[in-house]
């Protein structure tokens, strides 16, 4: 008889995936639910990853940012061990409304913002942005709001992605390795500060600290190993006094008492309800992947093929035909392009008249400004339009010219509706990954003696007065949608003959 009940008795049923994941501990489903987020990040912003570590491994200044991640992940375990104070309570609805939100302004921002400020890419990195905003979003909408605005002062730090600040601090203080990492101590001073902070004097003194550590690490690193890699002076300071002041102040508060990581237990989740949101959160990552970072259509091109070796403030040998009227020197370009770097900017006209570019057969001028940088990458990050004031002009898009020996130069039109006047400008670049020359030819409509060229600067206030007027007005006021390329037979025939000149001067000297 028992044999008989116990062969009818239905089998055990085995739980299912949410069962399991409901059953796990506290620790465990917070794992799961940020191995997600992570791994969608990941997903939709692949590209933007494999960017950053390009821009660090060529040793630009945008390279900081691999710090922040780090210094945020720090400050977080900080925070994390102090006692749990807002209410387990969650309003499911005001989760999904707000971190929906976001995740369509993130949508936003890559497919929209990030295209029309593809001048600035690197200067802005709006796609890092976009996935700062992802990643909040998510979290909002599979923790809940009220834990997120626990760790607030942590996403505020993660912020700090957005670079432009950081390059203006790095331009104020006058470019280079060690202005790089001296800017990089305000992440330092704001992550130890919301790590130690119990309260506002004791997170104001660990901010100290982290300055007074920082800083000598630094000095350290830029007396005895000089010709260390830009993002060694920006991450090992950083991470350092972070690391250094938060066991200090950690051990200091809790003398006679004892040491543990983690002194408190883990809460439960209040946000359970979590299955619904998330593949909402998994096809707003697939989208996000699809959508492409801007093309560099007007990214410089350099070219493998530099005539000898190049010299910072070497001048150019005039093209055949030509002369040098007039040569200038303008210093301070290392707050953008690396050590050393000078604009060199020599006045070339011609020794005769040519009636197909002047109707009155009067000799043409033309400026050939040059830039040597041991970092090329700056080229990219640092565009045209940021060291020439050009808040009030209209540029076109980039038109490719084979200017031989393997050189292909950009042809572009630059109309000025403040000086109502309009110039061709021909760009190229040649060189290697460490090292390049950028060389700029610009020819005015006014023919002439004394006709205004673009002048160099060497701050970006004309470059934050134009970012703002794309910001609200847009791309129609200072893109030309309808260029006129009036000297562009007269810059391609110079420049080939610039590029001519270089090789064969190079030749000359063997």
């Amino acid at each position: 008889m028992t044999a008989t009940a116990e062969q009818g008795a239905p089998a055990a049923r085995s739980p299912s995936l949410l069962e399991r994941y409901l059953a796990l501990p506290p620790p465990y489903r917070i794992a799961a639910r940020w191995v997600l987020i992570l791994g969608c990040a990941t997903v939709a912003f692949w590209d933007s990853v494999l960017s950053a570590a390009h821009v660090a491994s060529v040793g630009s200044v945008g390279g900081y940012i691999w710090v922040v991640p780090g210094a945020a992940a720090l400050a977080a375990v900080g925070v994390a061990r102090r006692n749990r104070t807002e209410l387990p309570i969650h309003d499911r609805q005001t989760d999904i409304i707000v971190g929906t939100m976001g995740l369509v302004l993130a949508l936003l921002i890559k497919a929209v913002l990030l295209q029309r400020f593809s001048l600035y890419f690197y200067l802005l990195r709006l796609d890092l942005v976009a996935m700062w905003l992802f990643v909040l979003s998510s979290a909002i909408v599979l923790f809940g709001l009220r834990p997120v605005m626990r760790f607030r002062h942590v996403w505020a730090l993660l912020f700090m992605v957005f670079p432009l600040p950081y390059y203006l601090s790095v331009v104020f203080l006058g470019g280079g390795k060690f202005a790089a990492g001296a800017s990089a101590m305000i992440i330092a001073a704001v992550a130890t500060g919301v790590a130690v902070r119990t309260t506002v004097r004791r997170g104001v003194i660990g901010s100290l600290y982290a300055w007074l550590v920082g800083f000598t690490v630094l000095l350290i690193i830029a007396l005895f190993f000089e010709d260390a890699p830009m993002l060694v002076y920006q991450e090992i300071p950083v991470l350092t006094a972070i690391a250094a002041v938060g066991i200090f102040m950690y051990l200091q508060s809790r003398r006679g008492q004892p040491k543990l990581v983690f002194s408190r237990k883990v809460e439960p989740l209040a946000a359970d309800q979590v299955w619904l949101p998330v593949p909402f959160v998994v096809l707003v990552a697939i989208v996000l992947a699809t959508i492409p970072l801007p093309p560099d259509a007007n990214a410089t091109v350099i070219t493998h093929s530099a005539p000898g070796a190049l010299v910072s403030g070497r001048p150019l040998t005039p093209a055949p035909g030509w002369q040098v009227t007039d040569q200038h020197t303008y210093e301070g370009m290392s707050r953008f392009y690396a050590e050393d770097a000078v604009l060199l900017r020599q006045r070339m006209t011609a020794e005769d008249g040519d009636p197909r570019f002047d109707k009155h057969a009067r000799p043409r001028t033309v400026v050939v400004d040059s830039i040597v940088s041991r970092r090329p990458i700056t080229f990219d990050t640092y565009p045209g339009r940021v060291i020439y004031d050009m808040t009030h002009a209209r540029i076109s898009e980039a038109r490719g010219v084979d200017l031989g020996h393997g050189v292909t130069g950009q042809l572009l039109s630059v109309v000025d509706d403040n000086l109502l006047i309009t110039w061709n400008s021909l760009r190229f670049a040649w060189g290697t990954d460490e090292i390049a020359q950028r060389i700029t030819v610009f020819a005015v409509d006014n023919h002439d003696p004394d006709a205004p060229f673009p002048e160099p600067t060497t701050t970006m206030v004309s470059t934050l007065r134009t970012m703002f007027t794309l910001l609200f007005r847009g791309n129609a006021v200072l893109d030309e949608r309808t260029p006129t390329f009036k000297d562009a037979e007269l810059l391609t025939e110079f420049g080939r003959g610039l590029v001519a000149a270089q090789f064969e001067s190079v030749q000359g000297h063997r």
